[in-house]
């Protein structure tokens, strides 16, 4: 039986806890990422993103909604990334002109 991305719990732009890249040693959380699309199955997968643009796939079974203090720490980690970047970009476009 094919699964179809309609029959998927989560959706794009949910943020998910992918618990499979949890670690004991050394201790790390669950990586946080954001649903940019899931894949039919089967086996069905969501691609997630962190807020650095790392994607990765994840399956279903190792997933879980992020909580709202996940999620805080994920968009405020995505405002600081596209913050720099934009520094990043005024800086270079300084140097083109000096």
């Amino acid at each position: 039986m094919t699964q179809t991305t309609e029959s998927a719990p989560f959706k794009r732009g949910d943020y998910l806890v992918d618990e499979a890249t949890r670690q004991t040693v050394p201790p790390e959380p669950g990586w946080v990422g954001r649903v940019q699309q899931v894949l039919g199955g089967p086996p069905l997968r969501y691609v997630l993103v962190t807020p650095t643009g790392y994607a990765w796939r994840a399956r279903p079974e190792h997933v879980r909604a992020g909580t709202a203090e996940e999620r805080a720490d994920y968009d405020a980690a995505a405002e600081r990334r596209r913050r720099e970047l934009r520094e990043l970009g005024r800086r270079l476009a300084g140097s083109r002109r000096a």
